[in-house]
């Protein structure tokens, strides 16, 4: 027990010997501060500092100009602004058992500097794993399909998942997107297939309905010109009128036709 007040005091000796050996120093500096000498930095908008002394947290310094003791204290700067963080690619594997490779990013924002510099080792590295690690849980819930049509929902439940965790790192998760989405290159040229498989099979579908329609426009026409013979034969005057337009040299009609031009059948070289 002796020993250890012993230490006790010979520690508080030592800092306090520190902490005037720092306030000498900076007394003998304030001169050449403008040369940028000396125990001082300063803090820039967008950022904090944190202040500790003899490794214990002291306080938040905003932006601006500080000295500091520089035997006893450190000034640890905390950037504030919003932060693109990316996460390395993963190789995740999908619910219908397909592999992708998923490229995404985070934006952050440190809330808590304290928490951020002594929570956590090195936040941006955390999240950085930890949206991996929370990626790859996610896709392996969701088929190729549902990857694709449902990005903005996976990106919601990422974001969630990174707020939540974010919060006892000082944290403030806005967003995790996904950036790319690979596919492996026989499994493009599948879909390549089925895509273009697909756009064939609409287009005979469209062309057969047209040739329905067109059937059936015919089939009336056929039922009002039975009705009305001297339809047909106005329909095939018409059908001369434009064979004639095109330079044609030979022309066939039929006989049914040739019974009503005799002045045709009597010079044959008209």
């Amino acid at each position: 027990m002796e020993q250890a007040k012993g230490v006790d005091f010979s520690t508080s000796i030592y800092k306090s010997f520190l902490l005037s050996l720092g306030e000498l120093l900076k007394c003998v500096c304030c001169p050449f501060v403008c040369l940028g000498c000396g125990p001082f930095t300063t803090v820039r908008q967008g950022a904090v500092g944190v202040l500790t002394e003899f490794g214990v947290f002291k306080q938040v310094l905003q932006p601006g100009l500080y000295s500091y003791n520089a035997a006893a204290q450190a000034i640890t700067l905390v950037n504030m602004r919003t932060q693109a963080i990316d996460i390395p690619p993963q190789r995740a594997m999908t619910r219908d058992n397909l592999s992708v490779k998923i490229d995404a990013v985070t934006f952050a924002t440190v809330v808590d500097p304290k928490r951020a510099l002594f929570e956590v080792e090195n936040y941006q590295a955390a999240v950085r794993i930890l949206a991996g690690s929370t990626l790859l849980r996610i896709i392996a819930e969701h088929d190729l399909q549902q990857i694709f049509t449902n990005r903005a929902t996976i990106n919601a439940r990422l974001t969630e998942a990174m707020h939540e965790k974010g919060v006892g790192w000082g944290l403030k998760v806005h967003s995790v997107e996904l950036r790319d989405i690979t596919i492996p290159d026989a499994m493009q040229r599948a879909m390549a297939q089925i895509a273009e498989a697909n756009r064939e099979a609409d287009a005979k579908v469209i062309v057969a309905r047209g040739q329905q329609k067109a059937s059936s426009i015919f089939a009336d026409a056929a039922a009002t010109m039975k009705k009305n013979p001297m339809s047909l034969q106005l329909q095939w005057f018409e059908t001369l009128r434009q064979i004639s337009n095109e330079n044609n040299s030979t022309i066939i009609v039929p006989d049914s036709l040739l019974a009503l031009l005799p002045n045709l059948k009597s010079n044959p070289g008209a």
